[in-house]
């Protein structure tokens, strides 16, 4: 038989990560913003369900994409770090959803726009910091 070898690959450094996290949140974010204007513009969905469909499609992505490239944690159990990001996420979704109502709403921002300021500040300052140091840690 053969012997199959074993590399072990460690995670990349902080500024690789956060740059490697700000690629992904980018590429999820486009997912999420296109199923969501899609929904919305398109087939007429209200925009807090057209923006909790594209969140949840985002965050499929933005999964796979921190475990095997961001983040590269592998080696940790799927299933543990897949209930660890669902349970960050669905608190993401809650913020985003809610967010995006309230500028939209309360300072009669477009959907757009609300969401894109929102995206950012739960990207940057939620995201980033509990997928590095909870999800795949």
């Amino acid at each position: 038989m053969e012997q199959q070898s074993v590399i072990q690959v460690q995670p990349p450094p902080f500024k690789k990560a956060f740059f490697r996290s700000q690629v992904v949140s980018l590429t999820a974010t486009t997912v999420d913003f296109s199923i969501a204007l899609f929904l919305h513009n398109i087939l007429s969905i209200y925009y807090v369900s057209a923006t909790t469909m594209g969140s949840v499609c985002g965050a499929c992505t933005s999964f796979f994409l921190g475990r095997n490239w961001a983040f590269v944690n592998k080696k940790g159990k799927l299933r543990k770090q897949a209930m660890r990001f669902i349970i960050i996420n669905l608190f993401s979704v809650f913020v985003n959803s809610t967010a995006v109502f309230f500028f939209k709403e309360n300072f009669h921002l477009s959907f757009f726009t609300s969401r894109v300021i929102v995206a950012v500040l739960v990207g940057i300052f939620f995201n980033f910091l509990m997928n590095r140091y909870f999800v795949y840690r």
